[in-house]
C-alpha cells in the first residue's frame, strides 16, 4: 500500500507544476486559484444544485423523486466515460514514463492500479464538486438527515470509477489484439471522431424535444423512462447510490460491492494483458513515415521570410497534432452546435425564439443584447480554446527554441497572437454574417458587431499569451499533459467569465437605471474593447517579453 501512494502521488506530481513552476510565480498561483474557485467552480456546482433541487421538487408530487438525480448521475458518468477514453490510453501508453516504469520490479496490476487513480484523481476534481452539488441539492429537496450527506461525499469520490474502469478494459483489450491502434495519433483521432459522435447524437436527440422549461423536464422524466433503464443496465452502480442517499444502507454496500467487482475485474486483465498490449507501441507514426518524410523536407528546402515560417509552424501544430486540433480547434466548431441545442431545448415560444423574432425585427435591446453575447461568447471561447493561453507551454523542452532563433520575444508574441485571432476570429465573423443573414440584420449593424468581436478576440488573444507567460509549464511528456495539466488556461478562463460578468452587470445597471441608451452602450463597449486590447498588448510587450526572458535565464 505504500509503494501504492507513493507511485500515485509521483504519477500526480507529474503532470502539474514543477516545484520550480510553483517556486517562481507562487502569490500568482494562489490569486489565480481563488478566482478560479469562486469564478468557475461554484457558480458551475451552485447552478447545478438549484437545478437539480428544483427537478427533485416536481418529481417528488409526481412519485418519482430519485429518478431526476440518477439521470443526473448517468449523464455525467456518461461525460466521464467519453473524456476519460482519450486520457486512459495516453497515460497507460503513450506517457513518456512508460520507458522508465518498465524495467522497474513492479507487476502490470500495480502499474495500472496507480496510473488508474493518478488519472481519475486528476480527471476528475470539478466533477467532484459537481456530483456533491448535485446530490445536496436531492438532500434539501427530500429533506435527508447527515447520514446521507456522508453517503453524498462517498459518491462525490467514487462515482467516475466504473467509467473509467469502462476506458480502462476497452484500453487493454484493443491494444491487446490490434496493432493498428498502437500509435498516439491514431488513438487520438478515434477517440476524438468518437467524442464528435456522441455530441452530435446528443444534439439529435434533445433536438427533437420542444421545450425546455423545468416542467417540461420533469414531465419527460416522469413520463418516460426508457432511457433511464438503458442507462441503468450500462451504469447499475447508480441506482444504488441513490438509494444509499436515500437512507438504504443496503444500497450502499450493492454499490461500493459493484464498484470492487469491476475494479478487480479490470486488474485482472491488467495483469494478463498490459505487458503484451504495450509491445510494438508507437508515437506519432513510423521511423519510416518519419524518413520519408525527412528526405522530403530536405529535398524540397527553400529560404522564405522568417516571420512567416515561424507562423506556419505554430499552425501546422495545432492542425497536425491530433490533441491540439480536438482541444483548440474543434471547440471553435462544436460550440455553435450546442448554442443550437439550447435553441431547440427552448422552443420557438420561449425566450430565445421571442428574442431572435426582435432582433429580426430590429429591436434595438434585442441588438444591444446580441452585441453584448458576441462580445462575451468572444472572449470566452478564445479563452476556452486555449490557442493564447497555451502558446509558451506548448514550446515544452523546445522552449530554449524561442531564444536562439532569429526573432525578438515580441515578434514571436504577435505571431502567436496572429494564429489565435485567425481561428478563433475569423469563425467568430462567419458566425456573425451567419446571424446576420438569417435574420435579416442591418448591414452596418453586422459590420459594427464583427468589430467588437474581433476586438474581443484580440484582447482575450495577447492577454491569454501574457497569462501564460507568467509561469509556462514547461514539463510535460505528451500534448494532452500540455493541456490539461495546464492551469493557466484555467486561470485565463476564470479572468474572462469574471471580465464579461462585470461589463455585463455595468451595461446592464447603466441601461436600467441610468437610462443610457443602446447605442451609446454600444459604442461604449467598442471603446471598452479597443482599451482593453492596447493593455493587454503592453502587457505582452513590457511584461510578457521579461517573462520569457527571464524563464528562459
Amino acid at each position: 500500500m505504500r509503494l501504492y501512494l507513493k507511485f500515485v502521488h509521483i504519477l500526480i506530481k507529474s503532470v502539474e507544476f514543477s516545484d520550480d513552476e510553483k517556486k517562481r510565480k507562487k502569490i500568482f498561483n494562489t490569486a489565480m486559484a481563488l478566482i478560479a474557485v469562486f469564478g468557475i467552480i461554484l457558480p458551475v456546482s451552485f447552478f447545478v444544485g438549484v437545478v437539480v433541487y428544483t427537478i427533485t421538487g416536481g418529481l417528488t408530487q409526481l412519485g418519482g423523486q430519485e429518478q431526476g438525480i440518477a439521470l443526473f448521475l448517468h449523464l455525467i458518468s456518461a461525460f466521464s466515460f467519453v473524456f476519460g477514453l482519450n486520457v486512459i490510453y495516453n497515460v497507460f501508453y503513450f506517457s513518456a514514463d512508460v520507458e522508465s516504469i518498465l524495467p522497474l520490479p513492479l507487476k502490470p496490476y500495480q502499474i495500472i492500479s496507480a496510473k488508474f487513480t493518478a488519472a481519475l484523481i486528476s480527471e476528475n476534481i470539478m466533477q467532484f464538486m459537481i456530483v456533491f452539488a448535485a446530490i445536496v441539492g436531492y438532500i434539501f429537496a427530500i429533506g435527508l438527515p447527515i447520514w446521507s450527506w456522508l453517503v453524498a461525499i462517498l459518491c462525490m469520490l467514487t462515482l467516475p470509477i466504473i467509467p473509467m474502469v469502462y476506458c480502462g478494459i476497452i484500453a487493454l483489450v484493443t491494444m491487446y489484439f490490434t496493432h493498428f491502434i498502437k500509435n498516439k495519433d491514431r488513438v487520438n483521432k478515434l477517440t476524438g471522431v468518437l467524442t464528435l459522435l456522441i455530441i452530435l447524437g446528443i444534439v439529435l436527440f434533445c433536438g427533437n424535444m420542444s421545450d425546455f422549461s423545468t416542467n417540461s423536464i420533469t414531465q419527460a422524466i416522469a413520463n418516460d423512462n426508457s432511457l433511464l433503464n438503458v442507462m441503468n443496465i450500462i451504469l447499475p452502480h447508480i441506482r444504488f447510490i441513490v438509494s444509499g442517499v436515500s437512507g438504504n444502507i443496503i444500497g450502499v454496500v450493492i454499490y461500493l460491492a459493484i464498484n470492487i467487482v469491476a475494479l478487480v475485474v479490470f486488474l485482472l486483465l491488467a495483469e494478463l494483458m498490459y505487458f503484451k498490449g504495450i509491445v510494438g507501441i508507437g508515437g506519432s507514426g513510423s521511423a519510416k513515415q518519419h524518413s520519408v518524410g525527412f528526405r522530403k523536407a530536405v529535398k524540397g528546402l527553400k529560404e522564405k521570410e522568417v516571420s512567416l515560417s515561424y507562423f506556419k509552424k505554430e499552425l501546422l501544430i495545432l492542425v497536425r497534432t491530433p490533441a491540439y486540433f480536438m482541444n483548440c480547434i474543434v471547440i471553435n466548431l462544436v460550440w455553435p452546435i450546442l448554442l443550437y441545442l439550447v435553441y431547440a431545448l427552448q422552443g420557438p415560444d420561449n425566450f430565445l425564439g421571442k428574442f431572435f423574432k426582435d432582433l429580426s425585427n430590429g429591436n434595438a435591446t434585442a441588438g444591444l443584447i446580441f452585441a453584448f453575447c458576441t462580445s462575451g461568447i468572444s472572449v470566452l471561447i478564445t479563452s476556452a480554446n486555449s490557442i493564447a493561453s497555451s502558446s509558451i507551454t506548448r514550446e515544452g523542452s523546445h522552449f530554449a527554441f524561442m531564444k536562439y532563433i532569429p526573432i525578438d520575444f515580441m515578434t514571436q508574441i504577435n505571431i502567436k497572437a496572429s494564429v489565435a485571432i485567425l481561428i478563433s476570429g475569423l469563425g467568430m465573423i462567419i458566425y456573425v454574417i451567419i446571424a446576420g443573414i438569417l435574420f435579416s440584420l442591418n448591414g452596418m449593424f453586422v459590420l459594427f458587431t464583427c468589430l467588437i468581436s474581433l476586438f474581443s478576440v484580440v484582447s482575450a488573444s495577447y492577454f491569454g499569451i501574457y497569462m501564460d507567460s507568467i509561469n509556462p509549464k514547461l514539463v510535460w511528456d505528451d500534448e494532452v499533459n500540455a493541456l490539461r495539466g495546464n492551469y493557466n488556461i484555467f486561470y485565463n478562463m476564470a479572468l474572462s467569465i469574471l471580465f464579461v460578468a462585470v461589463l455585463c452587470v455595468i451595461a446592464y445597471l447603466l441601461f436600467s437605471f441610468v437610462g443610457v441608451s443602446e447605442i451609446m452602450l454600444e459604442i461604449g463597449l467598442m471603446i471598452t474593447l479597443v482599451i482593453f486590447c492596447k493593455i493587454s498588448y503592453l502587457l505582452c510587450k513590457t511584461r510578457a517579453t521579461k517573462n520569457i526572458y527571464e524563464t528562459v535565464a
